[in-house]
């Protein structure tokens, strides 16, 4: 696997953080993992013509990846 480093902010460390202690992902590497498969997922669907959306109590929200 290749090494690549990144330069965050720290209110984005922080935010990286807080997903890793809530997934109890075992690092920040496999949170941008997971974040990125996600993406790649949903940027996928749209290009096949299909929605992404979340909904919780009726309310809907499209989310759009381009």
């Amino acid at each position: 696997m290749a090494a690549t480093t990144f330069s965050f902010d720290s209110k984005l460390v922080k935010l990286i953080d807080k997903l890793r202690a809530e997934m109890h992902a075992g690092s920040r590497s496999e949170v941008l993992r997971r974040a990125i498969k996600l993406l790649v997922l949903a940027r996928d669907a749209e290009k096949n013509g299909a929605e992404l959306i979340l909904k919780k109590d009726g309310n809907e929200q499209r989310i759009i990846t381009s």
